[in-house]
């Protein structure tokens, strides 16, 4: 598929391995990947590429995956972020990221909820990018509820295109 008519998900983890098969099995359904291992480097790729989701790891070195949510969410508020953890420690309730993260999974994720999880999380990045109502974006994506999840991202894809020209 031509990279255009991709979704562009930045992946933030400081586990190669992970880092590395996740990005290949992401990319293996169709998604432009972007992978990197620290919150440093991600917010730099961001500020040079177009992101639609960004999967973020919570425990990090250096900039943490909570602080580096912050600022992607401070400079693009229309941004999805999920995050991984593989720590218990995360509270998604905390005042300050509250309603900030599109939502939070365990590590290790399999690769078929983190898809479903990303579907969900481009169609309110779409949402939010274009002012979208969630009635509306239902009726637009009426056609295509029980195709694939690659059919649904196509969909997607094409609404934020025509809606951001």
């Amino acid at each position: 598929m031509d990279k255009k008519q991709q979704i562009n998900v930045l992946l933030v983890d400081d586990e190669e391995v992970l880092l590395s098969a996740l990005q290949r099995r992401l990319q293996f359904r169709d998604f432009n990947v972007i992978a990197v291992d620290r919150g440093e480097k991600a917010l730099a790729v961001a500020r040079e590429n177009p992101i639609d989701v960004a999967i973020v790891d919570l425990k990090m070195p250096g900039m943490d995956g909570r602080d580096l949510m912050l600022a992607l969410k401070n400079e693009y508020p229309w941004m999805e972020v999920i995050m991984l953890t593989g720590h218990g420690s995360f509270n998604p309730d905390e005042v300050e990221i509250a309603g900030k993260i599109h939502t939070c999974l365990a590590k290790p994720c399999d690769v078929e909820t983190l898809q479903q999880v990303l579907i969900d999380a481009y169609k309110k990045t779409v949402m939010n990018r274009n002012k979208i109502k969630l009635r509306e974006m239902e009726a637009l994506l009426k056609d295509v509820e029980t195709e694939s999840p690659g059919a649904v991202l196509q969909k997607l894809k094409k609404i934020d295109k025509s809606r951001s020209l």
